[in-house]
């Protein structure tokens, strides 16, 4: 069986921190996707609301569901570390 060079298994590693880093990045696309259909039907909710008590309560869920739906679901700590491994291919 063929030895891969010093070279070679860089090359591969390389690559392999690219393919992270696009399908890290992806993730985070295709949360902040769904994450605007969340918004629209909250949108949705305020309109059709018959109060401003009711309104206030869509506001509210709104508001909840940016602080803990959509942040903690994009990974930016994933985002960071590829950021770094990136940095390091490239100096």
């Amino acid at each position: 069986m063929e030895q891969l060079t010093q070279a070679q298994l860089k090359a591969i590693q390389a690559q392999q921190t690219r393919k992270l880093a696009e399908e890290r990045l992806q993730a985070a696309i295709n949360t902040l996707q769904r994450s605007m259909y969340e918004m629209e039907c909250f949108a949705e909710r305020l309109e059709a609301a018959d109060s401003n008590a009711e309104r206030g309560w869509v506001m509210n869920s709104a508001i909840n569901y940016l602080v803990t739906g959509i942040q903690p679901n994009l990974r930016i700590d994933l985002l960071a570390e590829s950021q770094a491994e990136l940095a390091k291919l490239g100096a």
